[in-house]
């Protein structure tokens, strides 16, 4: 055996630190940056798996003869710094040192190949494992007690369909908005409205500082504030909904069982001069007409309704179907800007589960459509009970741009 065969690879190693020789598993995920090779695990003995990995320098850590590359350096004044090390198997290792194989690994040619390689399992693995997201949950009470998805309901919902939730601090992780009061109290609207304002403020500025990227949405709420709710959240950050189902065994998660369901849009003929648009959304029972107030009198009705199917409580169980549902809804609020140019306001009458509510809200254009009144049920007709300007709510902006 040569010399050159038994030179000692481990020449300077201990001064290299422990966050550089992180950095380059990370940036390697355990691979050997020349040949792929696993560097733990895929050898054992009978008590643990064999770490197969050396820290290899680009640049020679030494001046001598036999430091590699040293009389190559181009520039390389710290030779223990992440960029001229590379993780590498013992039998690669040993071939970019040798004298007779060096030649073909000059500096450049080795930066050439860390590189590459780095960039290729940044690439393969960015849109690997979960994704993370932020929970916002909205709770109301029914019958005295607080109703609102729990930490562990979401946590469980979240995993179930890889995502990863309720994580670090507050800001990034958990937005929690609790309405108090029944909807028959004194000033009940205007202070549920002021509390989904305080969140969806921290909600934005987790957003605008790049701690969130994705939502994820579970609200139990009256149908006006889940409207209201669901135009602050607009289309700009990434957010996914999700349906509180009857069935206690479904929970949270959607049961993407059978046929999604079609909705359809009925809708009166144009009418340039009418100032009044009713926008109605029969999802959860029928609207009943009559109940309407005085105050949309004879004004034209936009309904979404479904397709071969009677409202219901449990019409929404496919995720399809209130993807379905959210682009007829886009195309009925079109319909009324073409067929009503007039409108000074458009009314909002909805029976429909919170994420068809939410996505409602959602479709709002701000500075596009009229001002939108949205009604809640009594128990002898539709109440207005709050309004959507778009000067009025602090909008959860898009996603920072990252460097």
């Amino acid at each position: 055996m040569s010399s050159s065969d038994v030179r000692d690879t481990a020449v300077n190693r201990g001064r290299i630190k422990d966050a550089v020789r992180n950095a380059l598993w990370a940036r390697t995920a355990g691979r050997c940056t020349i040949c792929n090779r696993r560097l733990l695990g895929d050898q054992r003995t009978y008590l643990h798996s064999v770490l197969l990995a050396e820290l290899a320098h680009n640049i020679g850590a030494t001046d001598g003869d036999g430091s590699p590359r040293s009389k190559q350096n181009d520039g390389v004044d710290d030779t223990e710094a992440e960029e001229n090390l590379l993780l590498l198997c013992h039998d690669c290792h040993k071939i970019i040192d040798n004298p007779d194989h060096i030649d073909f690994f000059p500096p450049e040619k080795l930066r050439e190949i860390k590189e590459s390689f780095e960039r290729r399992v940044e690439m393969v693995t960015e849109n690997g494992g979960l994704t993370r997201t932020a929970a916002l949950r909205i709770g109301c009470l029914i019958r005295g007690s607080l109703a609102m998805a729990s930490r562990r309901e979401v946590a469980e919902t979240l995993l179930a369909v890889n995502y990863l939730g309720l994580v670090e601090t507050q800001r990034s992780g958990d937005f929690a908005c609790r309405i108090n009061g029944s909807p028959g109290g004194r000033g009940f609207w205007e202070a549920a409205q002021q509390s989904i304002d305080d969140t969806i403020a921290q909600v934005r500025q987790a957003v605008e500082s790049g701690d969130v990227d994705h939502i994820s949405v579970f609200a139990i709420a009256s149908v006006p504030l889940l409207v209201y709710l669901g135009w602050h959240l607009d289309d700009k950050t990434p957010t996914r909904l999700f349906q509180k189902h009857r069935d206690q065994f479904v929970g949270w998660s959607w049961n993407d069982q059978g046929n999604p369901v079609d909705f359809e849009i009925v809708a009166p003929e144009d009418d340039a001069s009418a100032e009044d648009v009713v926008l109605v959304c029969a999802l959860t029972s029928e609207v009943t007409h009559s109940a309407f107030p005085s105050a949309v009198d004879g004004a034209p009705v936009i309904e979404v309704r479904p397709i071969e199917h009677s409202p219901g409580p449990n019409l929404l169980s496919h995720e399809q179907s209130l993807a379905n549902f959210a682009d007829r809804w886009r195309a009925a609020l079109a319909m009324a800007e073409s067929r009503f140019p007039s409108a000074k306001r458009w009314h909002l009458i909805a029976s429909a589960p919170v994420t068809a509510s939410i996505e409602a809200g959602r479709a709002l254009v701000r500075d596009i459509h009229p001002p939108v009144t949205v009604y809640e049920r009594t128990d002898v007709a539709y109440e207005a009970v709050l309004e959507v300007y778009e000067q009025q709510a602090p909008q959860v902006p898009s996603q920072p741009r990252r460097r």
